[in-house]
């Protein structure tokens, strides 16, 4: 399951040391154009997660799965021989359809088997497993980059890939069973939609978990251009990054601790408060130059 969820981290963090490069070579009028690399893969995500959920209930766990893992290595392959930046972001946005897939059902298939407390603590250590990829996938990223060259990424993209269609054919059972499957209609979806829109913690959780994920993404695109410009750190980004993975990776161990004591609405409350008062102490460091 960690894999599963590692296929978004490693399809962002790895490509990180590699915007300058791409910049220079597809962009070299606008360097800055080379963050839509980032951008265009998470919009591709966001599109394949409306679409993979439903594809599972109603054809099954496994087949979206690798369904979406093969439009990812096909979309990889594609950004290998990108010739320009525009193609190479057409590639992208498909690349993070077919990762929506992997991403989304592994979620739907803990829920196949958990429900509840448990669930959030089996999400809490599969996300401290997954929160080691973005500690190593920008070294992985500069590690290619000086071996080869930023196309030879999309390489690993695609051997990732068939490990992950490797291992869910050979290793992972079914969760959905026929009978709980769901045919797929569109009435039957909208009305699911209304019904999940009337729901006030739904509501509430899903703008939380979007402005959430929009921080974090803003962040990505530009950490890179961030410690170059302002700090003079392109050459140890990737070791910086490392550093902020493994905080990310111990915040989800203690998740996983405190969780089944404490409830997850006043874990999610304390750390969102928490995250509220960093940003502020970030603001005021850099308004202040310290």
């Amino acid at each position: 399951m960690a894999m599963l969820f590692a296929t978004i981290a490693i399809s962002i963090d790895a490509m990180l040391p590699a915007l300058p490069d791409i910049a220079a070579e597809l962009s070299p009028a606008a360097p800055n154009a080379a963050q839509l690399v980032v951008t265009s893969f998470v919009l591709g995500m966001g599109i394949g997660t409306l679409f993979a959920g439903p594809l599972s209930d109603a054809f099954g766990r496994k087949r979206i799965i690798m369904l979406g893992s093969a439009l990812y290595a096909m979309a990889a392959l594609a950004c290998y021989f990108a010739p320009s930046l525009e193609i190479l972001l057409a590639a992208r946005v498909v690349q993070g359809i077919g990762a929506a897939a992997p991403r989304t059902v592994s979620i739907a298939m803990i829920r196949d088997l958990y429900s509840g407390r448990g669930m959030a603590k089996i999400m809490s250590f599969v996300m401290m497993v997954f929160t080691v990829i973005p500690a190593v996938a920008p070294l992985m990223g500069q590690g290619i980059i000086a071996i080869a060259d930023w196309h030879a990424i999309f390489l690993a993209y695609i051997a990732f890939s068939a490990v992950i269609m490797l291992w869910m054919g050979l290793r992972q059972p079914e969760t959905l069973p026929r009978t709980s499957r769901r045919p797929l209609k569109m009435s039957t979806l909208w009305s699911a939609t209304k019904e999940l829109g009337q729901h006030r913690v739904i509501v509430i959780s899903t703008i939380v978990q979007a402005l959430t994920l929009g921080a974090l993404f803003a962040t990505l695109s530009s950490m890179h251009g961030i410690f170059e410009a302002r700090f003079d750190r392109a050459e140890t980004f990737p070791l910086w990054f490392a550093f902020i993975a493994v905080g990310s990776m111990s915040g989800s161990l203690l998740n996983s601790r405190i969780v089944m004591s404490l409830g997850m609405r006043r874990v999610i409350t304390g750390t969102l408060a928490a995250q509220l008062a960093l940003t502020i102490l970030c603001l005021v460091t850099i308004a202040t130059g310290l």
